[in-house]
């Protein structure tokens, strides 16, 4: 079924990317507070990753992770293990959120009791999501923001643009080519998994609202809503009625990631002047990547928008600083965003 997309929708989605970009960015100013960074901190203090062949690994893992994951969706159609590898996914980086707040805010307490409390509040993330399925996108945005704190502190800031470079190319592989990021999205969705932020408006169609052709259409896309554990759709489909759903969603690899190229990118001048900037070209990226999903009603990668409008505004940032890095990021920016208006265009195309 061809869904629209509504302008609030797209306020919500990019409300929430905003919220984990600048509240990731403020958690890290209270980590290189704590850990005393400066341009003069001693090196032994610089625990940054930057050796290609660590972010080559990481990426390495990133990818096994994924096709073990889409293993699972395929052949086991339990529950258990889903929620285990849910709870993982949430505790562990929400656990660094939490401990970095802690740790922050009462810095004489012992290191046992903010990591009792972090992983106590962590655990009861999981619990409540589970329990409450509306909170889904609080909990997806707490463990972003851990994920892009803790990698964007631990990667060098050419190793972390290194890393998106591959992750752009991988998301853009997945969706508009091998589309199994597609499958997996659907099957995240349907398992209600904290894999995904998402907007939804459900509408209520009147039984003689299609023709012939539309109630066939319609008949394929009832089968998809069938296997929803959305609370609001199952009881629509109880009661006999059919919901037509308008649904935006994020990955929280596409909320994480770009959080980390600004948070490593800290130590490049040691103010948060070029953070900021990365942060504001996301949320451009993500402005561009709403407008053409909302004109050609296609699943997109966020991945490659984001970090095209990141690089240009990067370049803008540094032309101050150097004007050959300057240039550099500016022409990476107009390439990438080339490469995916051709994927769009194409897949577009594909899809009539």
């Amino acid at each position: 079924m061809v869904r629209r997309i509504e302008f609030r929708q797209q306020f919500n989605i990019l409300v929430l990317f905003m919220i984990v970009q600048f509240a990731g960015l403020l958690l890290s100013s209270m980590v290189y507070t704590s850990m005393q960074i400066t341009p003069n901190s001693n090196a032994q203090n610089n625990s940054q990753i930057n050796t290609p062949s660590q972010a080559l690994w990481f990426f390495v893992y990133l990818i096994l992770a994924t096709l073990i994951i889409l293993l699972f969706f395929k052949f086991y159609h339990g529950n258990i293990l889903y929620r285990l590898l849910e709870g993982f996914v949430i505790v562990v980086p929400s656990f660094f959120v939490f401990a970095t707040i802690f740790g922050y805010f009462f810095p004489n307490a012992s290191i046992v009791a903010v990591s009792l409390i972090s992983l106590l509040i962590s655990i009861c993330l999981v619990v409540s999501k589970n329990k409450y399925p509306q909170l889904k996108n609080t909990v997806v945005i707490i463990a972003s923001i851990g994920v892009g704190l803790v990698l964007g502190i631990e990667f060098g800031f050419s190793i972390a643009y290194l890393l998106v470079l591959a992750i752009a190319a991988y998301d853009y592989i997945s969706v508009f080519i091998t589309k199994h990021m597609i499958t997996l999205a659907k099957a995240a969705t349907s398992k209600n998994l904290a894999f995904l932020i998402g907007s939804t408006d459900v509408e209520v169609i009147p039984r003689g609202f299609f023709n012939k052709k539309e109630s066939k259409e319609y008949m394929k896309y009832k089968k998809e809503l069938e296997k929803s554990r959305d609370p609001i759709i199952k009881k629509i489909m109880k009661q006999g009625k059919l919901p037509l759903i308008s649904q935006v969603q994020l990955g929280a690899g596409d909320l994480g990631i770009p959080l980390m190229l600004a948070i490593s990118s800290y130590r490049i001048a040691y103010n948060y002047f070029i953070p900021v900037s990365i942060a504001i070209g996301g949320t451009l990226g993500m402005l561009f990547t709403m407008y053409v999903q909302k004109k050609y009603l296609i699943p997109l990668p966020a991945i490659p928008p984001l970090f095209s409008f990141m690089s240009l505004v990067l370049g803008l940032a540094f032309l101050t600083v150097s004007i050959k890095f300057g240039i550099f990021f500016m022409l990476m920016g107009i390439l990438i965003l080339s490469i995916f208006m051709f994927g769009v265009k194409r897949s577009a195309k594909n899809n009539r």
